[in-house]
């Protein structure tokens, strides 16, 4: 099992991260084979993609408005304080903390 089948099966950042660091010392290594250095690049480039992703707050479906799918942040995302809901405060005081109080 190669480097790369090893970071497609990896899950955990921890994980990831050492196996990118290992990944980037079989490319640096001048004795290492071309198969081993073609197979520590994929798995690099894998585990990079891999790792950025786990930063990026996921999006979930908020449903549908105006015949169109409308998509949400949830986990730690957080909602501006914009002029759409500034007005909605002077309108609706309720509505507003519900609103933000969720998203805290």
């Amino acid at each position: 099992m190669g480097i790369f089948d090893t970071v497609k099966a990896a899950t955990t950042v921890l994980s990831l991260t050492e196996l990118v660091s290992n990944a980037a010392r079989v490319l640096a290594d001048p004795t290492a084979t071309p198969e081993e250095k073609k197979d520590a690049s994929r798995a690099k480039r894998l585990g990079d993609k891999k790792l950025s992703e786990k930063d990026k707050p996921k999006m979930y479906n908020g449903g549908m408005a105006h015949g169109k799918k409308h998509m949400y942040l949830g986990g730690n995302a957080s909602v501006k304080d914009n002029a759409g809901l500034r007005a909605l405060k002077e309108a609706s005081p309720k509505a507003y903390m519900n609103i933000v109080k969720n998203v805290k």
